[in-house]
């Protein structure tokens, strides 16, 4: 049988495992957010570049390009804030880590 100590480490690394995990995911979807914010910009030159019959249609994939940044950075956002704890967790690692 384990005692509370024990428990407590093993609950402490898992807290830090999830953490790890958490801080992949952010990035991920920063990256994720940053690329549709690129494309986005892309399309909006290329729809003040455009000209004649070609405006309408860069005009709609502008108008795409920006939903994926938006719901892009609606993800990242979603995860930001649920890794609070994860941040809490990391941060108190790193206080116990020897300069």
């Amino acid at each position: 049988m384990r005692d509370q100590s024990e428990e407590d480490g093993m609950h402490d690394n898992t807290k830090a495992e999830i953490a790890v995990i958490g801080v992949r995911l952010i990035d991920d979807a920063y990256m994720a957010w940053f690329g549709a914010e690129r494309e986005a910009e892309t399309m909006l030159r290329g729809w003040f570049q455009a000209t004649g019959e070609r405006r309408e249609a860069a005009y709609l994939a502008y108008l795409a390009a920006l939903d994926r940044e938006e719901a892009s950075a609606r993800d990242l956002e979603r995860l930001w804030n649920l890794a609070s704890t994860c941040r809490d967790v990391l941060l108190e690692k790193a206080e116990r880590v020897p300069e």
